[in-house]
């Protein structure tokens, strides 16, 4: 049996952050991860509105910079100047995975966690792996993603959660480098569509959708956008690579701790519901729970613990309701190609400061 400070089930954009800063305060973690490489992702790219200098993260990650937004829908353009990247998720996690301290974090892969228990005082005390070994830690966190290894189990997330998931090619581009494309109408089928710019003439183009009975043809239906003539002037599909993955589509959540256990990122669907911002918001989500793992270890009262989520829910509540909201309307109407060039033409109508900010996610957030 092994005994630790921190057990952290996930390896991936809450888990590294997580680790990263219990590394700083000297905390002994073990960071579990089901997969036998780090660096494999169902996506390789994202973009987003993220400050780099918040998260100590270097220009290196950035695979394009971008300083302007145009939607399309059936049959009205929307363009809005602003700043946010093409982020290189490797080159993410490398740096993540660099700055962990090493004496103090220890990774172990190609674990997968099959069970948690519990003492008579409902504290959580081991996990168990699929070779029956057991992990012991003061405190656990679950950071595995849409999986929700320890989320689930413990019932702050239903079992099987609806999904918007995405599918998408890295093609030569014909286009400007530093435009994004949002694409939405009829025409993508009751989802959307994206074009991410990279750079030597390169871009990642996808087609996502919320609508489970289409998900298991996303692929055909990437290929009949392909054919959609405005796409076709601005990629060329070069090769037959595809990667996908999947985001959660919950209720805003507001408790993410029971005991000694605490969950961070997809496994409590902390996914902004409209914009899909992950890293952002994941990453600060993150550090606010660190602050409260390291304090309650300090202190040894599991009341700390619970600062995390009221820190979470002042910050973030309300905007993410509003958000789902919108997500909720969204999926109403995505296939009604009046609604969706009406929706367009108003964006045009908002100032343009108040559009950034709803894009990324932070308009309605309360101060940090």
């Amino acid at each position: 049996m092994k005994n630790f400070d921190v057990i952290i089930v996930g390896a991936g954009t809450a888990g590294l952050m997580l680790a990263r800063e219990l590394g700083k305060a000297q905390k002994k973690t073990l960071v579990l991860d089901r997969k036998k490489h780090l660096l494999d992702f169902s996506f390789n790219t994202l973009a987003s509105f993220i400050n780099l200098e918040d998260f100590n993260l270097s220009d290196n990650v950035v695979a394009q910079k971008i300083n302007k937004v145009t939607f399309y829908s059936n049959k009205v353009k929307s363009s809005l100047k602003a700043d946010l990247y093409t982020l290189d998720k490797k080159k993410v996690h490398e740096e993540l995975l660099e700055a962990i301290n090493n004496e103090f974090v220890t990774f172990q892969l190609n674990t997968n966690i099959k069970s948690i228990t519990a003492d008579d005082n409902q504290n959580f005390t081991t996990v168990v792996d699929q070779s029956k070994t057991e992990y012991t830690a003061k405190v656990f966190v679950d950071a595995s993603g849409t999986n929700g290894v320890l989320s689930k189990k413990v019932g702050l997330i239903p079992k099987k959660t609806q999904l918007a998931t995405g599918v998408e090619y890295n093609v030569k581009y014909k286009g400007n480098l530093k435009e994004i494309f949002l694409l939405i109408g009829e025409m993508y089928q009751g989802g959307y569509g994206w074009i991410f710019p990279l750079q030597n003439d390169r871009a990642i183009i996808g087609f996502g959708t919320f609508d489970e009975n289409i998900v298991k043809d996303l692929k055909n239906r990437l290929h009949q956008i392909l054919e959609i003539p405005m796409i076709k002037n601005l990629v060329e599909k070069d090769n037959d690579k595809v990667e996908g993955g999947s985001i959660p589509i919950t209720p805003v959540l507001e408790k993410f701790v029971v005991q000694n256990l605490v969950c961070v990122g997809d496994s409590v669907s902390q996914v902004n519901p409209i914009v899909g911002e992950g890293y952002k918001f994941i990453f600060e989500s993150a550090i606010m729970a660190s602050k409260a793992i390291i304090k309650t270890l300090e202190s040894e009262n599991l009341n700390d613990l619970k600062e995390y989520e009221l820190l979470w829910k002042n910050r973030f509540s309300e905007n993410y309701k509003r958000s789902k909201r919108s997500q909720e309307r969204f999926f109403k109407y995505s296939q009604n190609n009046f609604v969706m060039d009406f929706i367009v033409f108003l964006s045009k109508l908002i100032p343009s400061k108040r559009s950034v900010r709803s894009l990324s996610g932070e308009y309605g957030l309360e101060e940090k």
